[in-house]
């Protein structure tokens, strides 16, 4: 074996030896290359203030014909200890030497890379990517990693090597068989660095170019309050979905960050319908929902909506398609950034017929060669077959047993809600027949949908009918579709396609691009800030005091926007003993004020502002909270938490002249049954909310701790406990979203108890 590995070694020596020599031709044998002039654009992420996974596209422009680059992940400082084999021209003799060259450094060093998030390797293509014909330029489609490189040996490094020392290989010092390593995270700035091949002409040599200037520092994904003071005795506690989270950050940084100050909100990450029970037992002090009421369990506590924002249910489109060219004329996979488009028939098939033999049945059909869907976008009739499956897989995203390419948010939320809601009623919107594991028809098989609140729910409860793959959170649903973002793989070599439900926000923070929709006229229409401000004139008051957005036949108009709303109370804050929280209530008005004024034009990406006549609403909306009673508070306390045991029966809390509330798109949406949320939502519901008494003594333990940034994964492992602690009530100032909904394990509520006795023993 030890022969074998020299001989290997003898022999890779030799090909360094020649690459060594091709990489700068002699002066005598072509003319010297003259030095490139050439341009590097990076656009998407700012690269040194990114999180892992944010989007990023570099552009290279200005390379001469035929031009070829690659991208490596490579540590900041590129260590310089390679040795080669060289020949003497004067005495004809070999021996070992210092090897400078920067082509075999990023060789040897930029090892494979592990990014965190998609939990699988990062790299650039495959092979070189050549220049786009039609543009001249090389686009590099990807994302800013974070995490490490594999631990590896480097043969030709004397130090990191694992080479045997010899009279062949005299050099060998590692006799601890030490490995080379290194870190991608917010405290470890690395590079992106490009290799760029000009091929030999008549009349110019060949060059290999390394360029290491794109320069990138990724923190953990997450939700970050940075530069302000942390919790404060007026902080207020806010139940929002996910796709708020970037909003809410920049909010509470705009009025908090000039001073330092404590944060207005803290953000607790909850489903909608968990986040309105909270708001409802006054265990959140504000709640953060698309749909009004119509997600809420229970609606005691009188509240007012006010919009803040306009925002859409999409389905993106993540992936790659042989459309485009390079100089040679071979096929170029370019990232899908057109809007392709939809008839509502192909939205409907694609999430009720299943995602098996999509080369058949599977999907209704409408990704097989000639359906109408493929006919209609040129992007999808470029895709080809992969090395696991027909152009049909490829298009519908199937690349195995465990995915079948469509994704989403799992839990109940307004973006099913709205989707469904459209869908309701179609002949399209039908299940297809599912059938379990004993060859049994599944209920609600062959039938209609309906409206669901939950992208589970299209499953029928069982995973023999593969409709939505649907994740907890966000970043699960980002690495489900990690390999089509890259475009890497087998499942991707002719192109390929994963698609997401989602929500307009959240596909523009990950780079996804969003399928057209019919405009009702014959075309068809992106959701764009134009398409969605055209779709909020068309707003209609609901029961609850909700706007919902119609399109109303506006060919101008995306037809699944809607409007985000805070929903806080219209009686006073009051503490446990029904006490007035004066502060706590200035604090809110300072808060909505800022979201429909300055706020407006800092918010999170893909959200869109009001326009005038909603913000009109909004400063009505927000004139109403806290105008009532602290005693009707207190009354709304004690019957939210024990429903009938005050006087008066639910909304029995609501001041006079109040509207009587409903859901926002009808009323309370059926919480059981085939379309609706299953088993794990009414366990989500059933678990005990914080009290404010036990949300008092998590700020205390809170305040006294200083959590730095997440550095690392061994860190989270520390900050477990205190996580646990604060779940559902308060996250420290600089941790990110906690996802909530989910019962505390035993073990983890006891470690918590211990936690909040020692704090009272100091």
């Amino acid at each position: 074996m030890n022969r074998f590995r020299r001989v290997a070694h003898v022999l890779a020596a030799g090909v360094l030896a020649v690459l060594g020599v091709a990489v700068v031709p002699a002066a005598s044998a072509q003319t010297q290359p003259s030095p490139l002039n050439y341009q590097v654009q990076v656009t998407g992420a700012d690269p040194m203030n990114a999180q892992d996974g944010d989007s990023l596209r570099i552009t290279i422009s200005g390379l001469p014909t035929r031009a070829v680059a690659n991208y490596y992940v490579c540590p900041e400082q590129l260590p310089d200890s390679l040795v080669i084999n060289k020949l003497d021209p004067v005495t004809h003799t070999r021996s070992w030497v210092h090897d400078d060259s920067m082509v075999n450094r990023v060789a040897a060093y930029c090892g494979q890379f592990n990014d965190e998030l998609s939990s699988s390797s990062f790299s650039g293509p495959p092979k070189d990517r050549g220049r786009s014909a039609a543009t001249k330029n090389i686009v590099f489609d990807t994302y800013v990693p974070r995490g490490a490189a594999t631990p590896h040996a480097v043969p030709y490094d004397p130090g990191l090597t694992d080479i045997v020392k010899s009279p062949q290989f005299p050099w060998p010092a590692n006799p601890g068989n030490k490995k080379f390593s290194f870190a991608c995270d917010e405290n470890h700035p690395c590079t992106l660095t490009l290799r760029i091949t000009i091929p030999w002409t008549p009349t110019s040599p060949a060059q290999k170019v390394i360029d290491s200037s794109i320069r990138f520092r990724a923190s953990a994904p997450g939700i970050k309050i940075q530069g302000c003071g942390g919790i404060g005795p007026s902080t207020l506690t806010g139940s929002m979905p996910e796709r708020f989270g970037r909003t809410a950050v920049d909010w509470n940084q705009m009025l908090c960050a000039p001073t330092k100050a404590a944060q207005p909100v803290n953000i607790v990450n909850e489903t909608e319908d968990v986040g309105l029970t909270s708001f409802d037992k006054g265990d959140t002090d504000v709640v953060v929902t698309g749909s009004g009421g119509a997600l809420a369990a229970q609606q005691v506590r009188a509240r007012s909506y006010v919009p803040v924002g306009l925002n859409a249910t999409v389905l993106a489109a993540i992936g790659w398609t042989p459309d485009d060219r390079d100089d040679l004329g071979t096929r170029l996979k370019s990232r899908l950034s057109d809007h392709l488009a939809f008839s509502w028939d192909d939205l409907a098939n694609l999430l009720s017929k299943g995602g098996e033999q999509p080369g058949s049945t599977g999907r209704g059909g409408i990704f097989v060669d000639g359906s109408a869907l493929v006919n209609r976008n040129r992007a999808l009739a470029a895709i080809g077959p992969s090395e696991v499956g027909g152009a049909a897989d490829a298009r519908a995203g199937r690349s195995d047993l465990a995915f079948f390419g469509v994704a989403g948010e799992a839990g109940p939320g307004t973006v099913p809600l709205v989707l469904s809601s459209r869908l309701n009623g179609s002949p399209a919107w039908k299940y297809a027949r599912f059938v379990n594991h004993q060859g049994e028809p599944l209920k609600g098989s062959d039938g209609p949908v309906g409206v669901v609140t939950d992208l589970n729910g299209l499953n029928l409860g069982d995973d023999t009918a593969h409709n939505v793959d649907a994740k907890t959170g966000r970043i699960n649903v980002r690495k489900q579709v990690s390999n089509a973002t890259l475009g890497n793989g087998g499942d991707c070599v002719n192109g390929c396609v994963n698609w997401v439900v989602t929500d307009l926000a959240t596909a523009t923070e990950n780079g996804w691009t969003p399928v057209a929709l019919p405009n009702g006229h014959g075309g068809y229409v992106a959701p764009t800030p134009k398409s969605l401000e055209a779709a909020a004139a068309h707003a209609e008051a609901t029961k609850d005091g909700s706007i919902r957005l119609v399109a109303n036949g506006d060919p101008e108009a995306y037809p699944l926007a809607y409007v985000e709303s805070v929903a806080a109370p219209v009686n006073p804050l009051v503490d446990a003993s029904c006490a007035p929280e004066a502060a706590k209530q200035a604090q809110l008005a300072a808060f909505l004020k800022a979201s429909i004024n300055e706020g407006q034009s800092g918010m999170g990406p893909g959200m869109v502002p009001l326009p005038p006549d909603l913000l009109s609403a909004a400063q009505a909306a927000s004139a109403k909270v806290g105008s009532g009673t602290a005693t009707a508070s207190c009354h709304e306390q004690k019957e939210a938490r024990n429903p009938g045991a005050a006087d008066g029966g639910p909304g029995a809390g609501q001041p006079a002249g109040a509207t009587p509330l409903g859901g926002g798109f009808g009323g309370p949406l059926p919480r059981s049954g085939s379309n609706g949320p299953g088993a794990a939502e009414a366990a989500a519901l059933a678990m005990k909310a914080p009290t404010q008494a036990s949300m008092q003594e998590g700020r205390s333990v809170a305040a006294a701790v200083q959590i730095p940034l997440f550095p690392g994964a061994g860190v989270l492992g520390a900050l477990i406990p205190l996580l646990a602690l604060v779940a559902l009530v308060f996250l420290p100032p600089t941790t990110g979203y906690l996802t909530a909904g989910k019962p505390l394990p035993p073990w983890l509520n006891q470690f918590a108890g211990r936690v909040i006795a020692l704090r009272r023993r100091a």
